[in-house]
């Protein structure tokens, strides 16, 4: 009986143990872009990202020439404009940095 006894004592504190091990806190990860808005036309594609971190707008232009927007951060948008390099947009999209 005294076995039996001890046994659930052992488990009921190993149960204990798990959510206290489990709110100790992690490494808090850096803070990066939140969720992203994107836009575009027939000449550019932009981008605007939330958070702290910082991103920029590329595009791939009709003429196979790559072009990209300012790196920004803090929900501004940043354009790259096909328009510079006498073409229209083919595709575009943005980097996080």
């Amino acid at each position: 009986m005294r076995l039996k006894t001890a046994a659930a004592a052992l488990a009921a504190s190993a149960v204990l143990a798990v959510p206290a091990a489990a709110a100790t806190p992690a490494a808090a990860a850096p803070a990066g872009p939140a969720a992203c808005s994107t836009y575009s036309n027939y000449v550019s594609y932009g981008a605007s990202c939330g958070g702290t971190g910082s991103y920029y707008a590329w595009a791939i232009c009709q003429n196979n020439k790559y072009v990209s927007g300012p790196v920004r951060s803090g929900g501004v948008w940043s354009y790259a404009y096909c328009s510079n390099v006498g073409s229209t947009l083919r595709s575009g999209g943005y980097t996080l940095v």
